[in-house]
């Protein structure tokens, strides 16, 4: 594959394919390039190449089977169980939601077919303008335990004497190998890349004595879509209300909570695991980045995907345009909703535990409390309270800020 990656494009590489398919007979090939513009698209199998219009590699029941999978109009979901995977790359790129889509549809595959011909796991990559990327998941399902716990309640991880499973495939160092880590197990393995193919390492142990024995042997950590050890209070917590999730987001280690556990759902959120590199977000025909060094912002206006013009701004430059877009947010004819959004696709930050500041009415016509909130992202949000609903609310806090074993909080 590398051999022919650093050849030109063209059928000389479908022959140097080909021959190296009559050698490792086990080894089947999908190769595709442009002829003046036009996809050509070949099978590589048996020791010859055909050109076809759509094909597969593999078992051809399996294939069917996973076509089967991949274009269902929903997936099944896992009877009293909560499923999750956790999809990441590093490239600055958006990624298809396709590309975990049908990430899940094999790792579905390798669970469903009774026949155990398809085995082993996925190792997706993207192929973009910035380079090619490994993309690294973490896929779980829980013990059946949505009749035994409340609302609110942490989904704890799956164990494998109860029918729990979880799986993680995450990228050692920046090209250097993969880590393959069942919970089951417990235990995985480390492939590291070497000139010749991969050195294939097996290392038992639950996940702190993995993470520990990989270090000692690798001299280098490696990155693991779960956790194992109490994480303390979250950084921050996204709900999800439409999506019936809570997620808890404390570093890269994630934990889930569902509001409804009587319910079926699906929940789909982006979310900055790696905490490094650019990020992008683009709305309508602006398109903001994130600069690698977390330094400024990077804004462009964009026409028939060409930039049109830019601008760089800083954290106090940033400031200026959330206040003044908040402003002009209000003089809209339409007002901000009258309650929490609850719709669909609403999305909701909690800062756990903000700082606060209060003072005395800036004016003599609001006989109030001045109550300012400092947000992680929007700034220091300010709200001026008339007494009484400072007296109503200051009550409220105090009843519902007891412990359960003083007094059950009560619904505000």
């Amino acid at each position: 594959m590398e051999q022919a990656a650093d050849m030109p494009s063209g059928e000389n590489v479908v022959h140097m394919l080909a021959n190296a398919q009559r050698e490792h007979a086990s080894v089947d090939f999908l190769y595709a390039f442009l002829d003046h513009e036009l996809p050509r698209l070949f099978r590589i199998s048996d020791g010859t190449a055909a050109e076809v219009p759509a094909t597969y590699i593999g078992q051809q029941t399996a294939f069917e089977d996973f076509q089967s999978i991949r274009h269902a109009a929903e997936i099944d979901p896992v009877p009293k169980a909560m499923e999750t995977f956790v999809f990441g790359t590093r490239t600055p790129s958006n990624i298809p939601e396709d590309v975990s889509a049908v990430t899940v549809s094999m790792l579905r595959l390798f669970m469903q077919r009774g026949e155990r011909d398809v085995g082993g796991w996925a190792v997706p990559y993207v192929l973009v303008k910035e380079g090619a990327f490994m993309c690294g998941y973490g896929y779980s399902v829980s013990d059946p335990i949505f009749d035994k716990i409340t609302p609110g309640s942490v989904v704890p991880h799956g164990t494998a004497e109860a029918g729990g499973y979880g799986l993680s495939v995450t990228e050692f160092g920046k090209g250097e190998g993969l880590v393959v880590y069942w919970r089951q197990l417990p235990g995985g393995l480390v492939l590291t890349r070497q000139d010749s193919g991969y050195t294939k390492l097996e290392i038992t142990g639950h996940l702190s004595e993995f993470k520990r024995n990989a270090l000692e042997v690798l001299g280098k950590s490696v990155d693991i879509f779960f956790g194992d050890l109490p994480l303390g209070r979250p950084e921050s917590l996204i709900i999800l209300r439409d999506d019936n999730v809570a997620i808890a987001k404390r570093g890269n280690d994630l934990s889930f909570s569902v509001l409804n556990v009587e319910t079926v759902f699906k929940s789909s959120a982006t979310l900055d695991l790696v905490g490094k590199g650019p990020r992008i977000m683009t709305v309508q025909n602006l398109t903001f980045t994130l600069a690698e060094d977390k330094s400024h912002v990077l804004l462009k206006l964009v026409e028939d995907d060409k930039p049109v013009g830019q601008a760089t701004l800083n954290a106090t430059e940033l400031d200026n345009v959330i206040a003044g877009l908040g402003e002009f947010r209000a003089s809209l004819v339409e007002p901000v909703s009258a309650e929490p959004k609850k719709d669909a696709g609403s999305r909701e930050l909690l800062v756990i535990d903000p700082a606060w500041r209060t003072e005395r009415s800036p004016h003599a016509d609001i006989d109030g409390v001045l109550v300012r909130l400092r947000h992680i992202g929007l700034g220091w949000v300010s709200f001026l309270l008339p007494r009484n609903e400072c007296s109503a609310l200051g009550k409220w806090l105090f009843d519902n800020s007891k412990t359960e074993a003083e007094d059950p909080p009560k619904l505000g």
